[in-house]
């Protein structure tokens, strides 16, 4: 709606003198209703001063297992990010699907250097390993096909900026996901017994998710769904998740 009506304005100026033309846009401009979202472009904005992020996953609000971000510095100032996720969905005592990730990515900059990761996807083994060289993404992949040309984030989503792009790489087999992002609008959740007003975003495409960030740029949930199953990732409070000693990994 906000293009069309800008058009609109454009073509009202082009019949009109110079002058008159910059103080009727101005004056149209703010008339005209904005879709742009006001989520921090900051990609640092969403990394919490204690450097760890959890969140719950859950299906029809049981949860299925959980999501974690650590973030720490290299000697050289990268930033790391260690991402671990545990989904463990049951019937009764019987096991239906598992699923054990970790990821470790450098950034720098808000560039993405590296990442390699290990999964477990319900009785697969994949993976990915790839870093960034004279502009392109080079290593190996269960689904790489080496076409990934910088700059690209991952589907680490802690970086703000994943809202403001049209491909992605997937940390968990390195392949190419191009994506098309609608700004739904902003919504009012319950994050940790608090409301939290966040942005929701759709994303189309290779990547089909729904995704949440708060104009600071945390993000703060997102919702999927695989299988005829809609599964919710929440952020939630640290000591709501296991103890690091009792984590299981790929």
């Amino acid at each position: 709606m906000a293009r069309f009506g800008l058009r609109i304005v454009w073509d009202v100026l082009l019949a009109i003198s110079s002058r008159a033309k910059a103080a009727l846009f101005l004056f149209l401009l703010f008339l005209t209703p904005a879709v742009a979202d006001t989520v921090s472009r900051d990609w640092l904005g969403g990394v919490p001063d204690n450097g760890f992020l959890a969140y719950e996953i859950s299906r029809k609000g049981k949860p299925l297992g959980f999501q974690t971000l650590t973030f720490s510095r290299s000697e050289r100032g990268e930033l790391i990010v260690d991402v671990h996720i545990e989904i463990d969905f049951k019937l009764g005592p019987i096991p239906l699907f598992r699923y054990l990730h970790d990821n470790q990515e450098v950034w720098r900059d808000g560039v993405l250097l590296s990442l390699k990761s290990k999964t477990y996807n319900n009785g697969e083994d994949v993976v990915a390993d790839l870093t960034l060289e004279d502009g392109r993404y080079v290593g190996s992949g269960s689904r790489f096909e080496d076409n990934l040309e910088a700059p690209l984030l991952s589907t680490s989503y802690f970086n703000p900026n994943f809202v403001r792009q049209s491909a992605f790489i997937s940390s968990q087999d390195g392949r190419l996901l191009p994506t098309e992002i609608e700004t739904i609008g902003v919504e009012t959740l319950n994050i940790n017994d608090a409301p939290v007003q966040a942005t929701r975003f759709r994303l189309s495409g290779k990547l089909r998710i729904d995704i949440w960030y708060t104009d600071a740029g945390r993000w703060v949930k997102t919702e999927f769904s695989r299988g005829g199953n809609t599964l919710v990732v929440k952020q939630t409070n640290p000591s709501r998740i296991l103890p690091r000693k009792e984590w299981r990994h790929p």
